[in-house]
């Protein structure tokens, strides 16, 4: 699993202990923030959660990843309860997809903004990354997967 962070603190104090239930089943295995210069406790956060901190761009942590499945969070995702069986059924099926996240805030028009999306990639999809890949462009690259159901 790879985070995308930059001043992150706040919600990683969000995501990281949903991540917990997966990693004591064994569905997350690692988990890396590719940080982009936080000036903020991100880099205290992740050292005391045992989340290994890549400072030279997503690229370098995808190519660091010991699995061969990369799920790709934005550190502002909340997922759903049923996050895991979905990535595990991506998995077992062998296909990337898209994770949805849950729409964020409590109004109306809040809960019909799509949420944050997460990438579930198997690495030997991702060809040759060039060292400036970030999240941005990777959701352009596999934005038409198909959503984890």
């Amino acid at each position: 699993m790879i985070i995308p962070t930059f001043n992150s603190s706040a919600q990683l104090q969000d995501l990281l202990p949903v991540l917990v239930p997966a990693a004591v089943d064994g569905l997350v295995r690692e988990v890396m923030a590719a940080d982009e210069g936080s000036t903020d406790p991100t880099l205290m956060i992740c050292d005391d959660a045992g989340v290994e901190v890549v400072t030279d761009g997503i690229a370098s942590a995808m190519k660091r990843a010991r699995q061969d499945w990369i799920l790709l969070l934005p550190p502002d995702i909340r997922l759903t309860h049923d996050w895991a069986d979905r990535v595990a059924r991506g998995v077992k099926q062998g296909r990337s997809a898209g994770l949805k996240g849950e729409a964020q805030g409590g109004s109306l028009m809040d809960r019909l903004k799509p949420g944050p999306w997460g990438l579930l990639i198997r690495k030997s999809e991702l060809g040759n990354l060039p060292p400036d890949a970030d999240f941005a462009r990777l959701r352009r690259q596999f934005g038409r997967l198909p959503s984890l159901k």
